[in-house]
């Protein structure tokens, strides 16, 4: 669970090594959601082509996007992954040569993942394209997998026929991270940088930070930077001083 990576327009796998389900820290709150995303791209056969993952940000559905374009290329299949932002720019506007150039690599894939849809939101004609998308991905058996903030009967900004789309394949949502989850990626980051990190001190930052990964590694880099700099152990004035907290 991490910031999204800096990539470029279309992403093909493999890529980012560190996005893979074997690091990917499971809550009882993102079980259901990591299993299905494991299974989806697996060789049992399973019996949808599309894969909805929502859910608050900086809970992992990047994460879990990216492992599944790594898992399909460990497989040999062909994976992309664009930003919904991206396709917006990229199909959201009137016909172009380039448009189809780019619609056409989109369907040369076994795999098609889509991250953040709420970013076609405000495009009627991208949400036409990735209509013909699906259409034509699931026709060929193809898979694809979309990561949102909210779930498909929620999104009413998107267009009717696409949100009937999203909801025909499985949906899953990542849930907050609960404090036995927290904990286990406090002591994780902490870990992965020969931090020590006392377990009171743990329990301490469970009620004072915010439960998103990017934050608990802000605090944790922020706790690592401070010691070193004192070269001091971590100690609670020290968390307490460097995080701004009572």
């Amino acid at each position: 669970m991490n910031d999204k990576p800096g990539q470029q327009l279309l992403l093909n796998f493999p890529s980012h090594p560190e996005y893979d389900f074997s690091n990917f820290v499971v809550s009882e709150g993102s079980r259901i959601a990591f299993e299905t995303a494991k299974e989806f791209c697996s060789e049992n056969p399973a019996p949808y082509q599309a894969l909805y993952l929502f859910g608050q940000k900086n809970l992992g559905k990047t994460h879990l996007l990216m492992s599944i374009g790594n898992r399909a290329a460990e497989r040999g299949l062909r994976a992309v992954c664009i930003q919904g932002h991206d396709f917006v720019d990229k199909l959201g506007g009137d016909p172009a040569p380039e448009t189809q150039q780019t619609l056409e690599q989109l369907l040369d894939v076994d795999f098609f993942l889509l991250d953040n849809i709420e970013s076609l939101s405000q495009s009627p004609k991208a949400q036409e394209k990735l209509y013909h998308i699906y259409n034509e991905m699931t026709e060929k058996g193809g898979k694809l997998a979309f990561t949102a903030g909210l779930p498909p009967d929620r999104n009413s900004a998107m267009e009717s026929y696409l949100t009937s789309r999203f909801q025909w394949g499985m949906v899953a949502e990542i849930k907050p991270i609960d404090d036995s989850t927290t904990a286990k990626i406090i002591s994780k980051l902490a870990k992965d940088i020969n931090l020590t990190m006392p377990e009171p001190i743990i329990h301490f930052l469970l009620s004072r930070i915010s439960r998103d990964f990017i934050s608990i590694q802000n605090a944790v880099s922020s706790i690592n930077r401070e010691s070193y700099i004192q070269k001091k152990k971590v100690t609670l004035p020290l968390v307490k001083a460097t995080l701004d907290l009572s």
